[in-house]
């Protein structure tokens, strides 16, 4: 059966299809994040500019100016009632995503602000620069409350664990580094030796830590042993991006080689391949529920898509995880029994607290109203043809190149052999060389059977 689809061609109810089309941005886009209902988009770019795209009226989409540079990230808060974004103009700004473009901003950083995030409970915003810190404030005031500090380059990134009481950064200093909230020191620091992260987050579990690396990999940590816990090398371009999906069983990977990898952790594999983008895809999300997801690319377009693949993943995996939670974990080891209604009620309570905090906090807040920072409505969707492909790669057989699973090396060993021996450095290296080599020869052999499988599909 063709493996290959265009566009709504679909070969299998599990495939992910592609939706819609955005265009408005003059520049790059930097970041992407779904409304927590998932009922808008927020895009930014190297325009200085944010996008809420309204995704209940596909033709409706506000832009907000009020940065001097370009915008380098941005999300929603929790509850979905205020987005955050962080600039080249070293300012973070917060706005209320409706019509009248309200906001309000503050200096951050002594240089360009790389990453922006909430926190879980909304209460506070983490920040990173290329001044080399990370910094904790409070939503609220605009307080600054702590900084992280220990990286000897840009930080790229940083984000918040599911329970708020960890950090994880990466920097061009070509560390991976965890952070306590509460005591604000380093608890852990992962060394690369080649190439650096320039994207890291936290598993749904949070037991793991994800990257994306500019030397064409995907690497996975297990917090618990501190080893790496998975290698991808799918990409034949530095990664810009990955995002787990919210299930926690699948990744989506994005990079400068213009396609995007769906990756099955289970199966510790490439599922799909994806193109669209015309050049470098530097941003992707997912919707909360994982329904749906989102690319955008140096090509200036936003691509909409249904993830789809996660359909048959409840009957197919159901008993098993990549990684188990810490906190179900911590839990397990001291009471066996069953406490999912108690769990229920907990989290409940804590989402209306969430909830009824932030529209507190927002009411506080000495927002401007400034209608030079708002143009919009906008009817911006590009009426230019696209022509997403999807290569379905689950009957392709799995390569060691591609994956290298459980990888039983400690960081700290890695790093001490490296530094005290010139014959493990060299080994290193040419291990590297000859996995390279190997990537080069299946690239090619890959690019074959795509144009086999599309003279096959135009004979059929």
């Amino acid at each position: 059966m063709n493996e290959i689809f265009r566009g709504r061609m679909i070969q299998t109810a599990c495939d992910p299809t592609f939706e819609r089309h955005f265009k408005g941005h003059k520049d790059k886009i930097t970041a992407l994040c779904f409304h927590p209902n998932a009922i808008q988009l927020v895009s930014s770019s190297l325009d200085k500019t944010l996008l809420v795209w309204n995704l209940t009226e596909s033709v409706r989409a506000y832009r907000f100016i009020a940065h001097k540079d370009g915008v380098l990230d941005v999300c929603y808060a929790p509850s979905g009632e205020a987005i955050a974004s962080a600039s080249k103009d070293r300012s973070v700004r917060i706005w209320i995503p409706k019509v009248t473009g309200q906001s309000i901003d503050f200096r951050a950083h002594s240089s360009a602000v790389r990453s922006v995030q909430f926190s879980p409970d909304g209460k506070k915003l983490l920040t990173a620069s290329d001044d080399k810190s990370i910094k904790l404030w409070t939503v609220c005031q605009r307080r600054f409350l702590t900084s992280f500090s220990g990286h000897t380059s840009w930080v790229r990134c940083a984000k918040f664990s599911p329970d708020g009481r960890l950090l994880v950064s990466c920097s061009d200093d070509k560390t991976i580094k965890v952070w306590d909230i509460t005591s604000g020191q380093c608890v852990k620091t992962f060394n690369e030796i080649k190439a650096p992260a320039i994207y890291v987050e936290f598993h749904p579990s949070g037991a793991a830590i994800g990257s994306a690396n500019v030397g064409a990999c995907v690497k996975i940590y297990d917090l618990r042993t501190g080893s790496l816990y998975q290698h991808y090398a799918a990409h034949k371009g530095p990664v810009n991006m990955i995002k787990f999906h919210p299930k926690g069983n699948f990744m989506l990977t994005a990079s400068s080689d213009s396609t995007m990898k769906v990756l099955d952790l289970l199966e510790g594999r490439p599922i799909y391949t994806l193109r669209g983008h015309n050049g470098s895809i530097t941003s992707i999300t997912f919707s909360q529920d994982g329904e749906f997801f989102t690319s955008g690319g140096a090509d200036q377009q936003v691509l909409m898509w249904k993830s789809n693949f996660c359909k048959d993943d409840q009957p197919r995996k159901i008993s098993k995880q990549l990684i188990s939670s810490i906190n179900k974990r911590k839990r397990d080891d001291v009471d066996g029994k069953s406490h999912a209604k108690s769990d229920k009620h907990e989290e409940d309570v804590y989402e209306e607290q969430k909830d009824e905090h932030l529209l507190d906090t927002l009411g506080e807040l000495d927002l401007e109203s400034n209608r030079n920072y708002y143009k919009g409505p906008i009817n911006e969707i590009s009426l230019k043809k696209v022509e997403p492909e999807v290569i379905n790669m689950k009957n392709i057989k799995s390569r060691e190149r591609d994956h290298i699973a459980n990888v039983p090396i400690l960081q700290d060993q890695m790093l001490f052999h490296a530094r005290s021996s010139n014959q493990s450095v060299k080994a290193v290296e040419a291990l590297h060389n000859q996995v390279q080599s190997l990537h080069d020869v299946i690239n090619v052999l890959e690019q074959r059977l795509t144009v086999l499988e599309e003279t096959f599909r135009k004979k059929t």
